[in-house]
């Protein structure tokens, strides 16, 4: 099934930061799209929903690594550390 020009939407990835690259790539059932950050773009709802899968797994892994660093802080205080 051909991808209509209806199921496109626009994205807009956040500037680099660091040592991030200027761009990212997603790959989807052969496809490849090289998506640069701060330039809005239009892409297939599908490779949309990749980016934004991406953006809460990345959100869950920074809340993650906090609440660990916050469980070993409260530790180390109530150890007397």
């Amino acid at each position: 099934m051909k991808t209509s020009v209806n199921d496109y939407v626009s994205v807009t990835l956040p500037r680099a930061t660091g040592k991030e690259e200027d761009f990212v790539f997603v790959g989807l059932n052969g496809k490849g799209y090289t998506i640069r950050r701060g330039v809005t773009v239009r892409v297939p709802r599908s490779v949309a929903e990749i980016l934004t899968e991406a953006r809460r797994q990345e959100q869950r892994r920074e809340d993650f690594i906090r609440s660990r660093q916050e469980s070993a802080a409260r530790s180390a205080v109530s150890a007397g550390l």
